[in-house]
């Protein structure tokens, strides 16, 4: 039953058993006619093993068989994003770009794409104005995301308006509540370097030993607190 395989493999997924779950979205695919599931959840599971060209083909695969769901579109630019950010390979970064403006194209309402192409810009210090408009057109449409309002908070401090980004980035923390993980982790950073950037070591200090507390492999943040 390649409905219960593929269910079986996204079950191993949930509790980071990527390999495992290969072997059984391998099994699906043998059964499974259609293959957009199952290679879409095929390539999100090797994303997290970093397998990036594997994963791309797969995702590739998801949106020939299902060109009209936005979701999938979503994960193969997140993808090549994270490739990207993993290989510091150029081309990767470009084709997540595409990806993503396609899909606004498609619904300009999608206020988790218009983040996510509105970050890529800020965290990498480009079309630093567009991302302000990106981001704000996320927030208009869910104003109380501390990611979107982290995001709008990130995009003012690479323009060099630390007092834009001490506004956003205290509203961010305001809806951190129930957020876990490198996402939070990355707001508790970015109030760090803010804090830093207005002259306020201790309260930064606290910020970059919060982040380090969830995520303690994140080395950049153990410099900043060292230095």
């Amino acid at each position: 039953n390649a409905d219960l395989l593929l269910r079986i493999g996204i079950c191993f997924g949930q509790i980071d058993e990527w390999s495992e779950s290969l072997l059984f979205f391998e099994q699906a695919s043998h059964l499974d006619t259609m293959q957009g599931p199952v290679s879409l959840h095929w390539g999100i599971a090797l994303q997290h093993l970093g397998r990036w060209e594997d994963a791309i083909a797969k995702l590739q695969i998801a949106l020939e068989k299902m060109p009209d769901q936005t979701s999938v579109m979503f994960y193969l630019g997140m993808c090549f994003e994270r490739a990207s950010h993993a290989t510091n390979n150029e081309k990767y970064f470009r084709e997540s770009e595409a990806v993503f403006k396609r899909l606004i194209e498609i619904d300009p309402n999608d206020a988790f794409a218009l983040n996510y192409l509105g970050y890529m810009y800020a965290e990498k210090g480009i079309k630093l104005d567009l991302a302000v408009k990106l981001v704000l057109r996320a927030i208009e449409i869910n104003p109380n995301n501390s990611a979107f309002l982290d995001s709008l908070a990130w995009a003012y401090f690479k323009l060099g308006n630390i007092e834009a980004a001490a506004k956003y980035i205290a509203k961010s923390m305001k809806y951190i509540e129930g957020d876990e993980g490198i996402e939070l982790a990355v707001i508790y950073d970015h109030a760090g370097d803010v804090s830093n950037a207005i002259g306020d070591l201790d309260v930064a200090r606290k910020h970059w030993m919060r982040a380090l507390e969830i995520d303690p492999t994140n080395d950049l943040v153990r410099s900043k607190l060292e230095q």
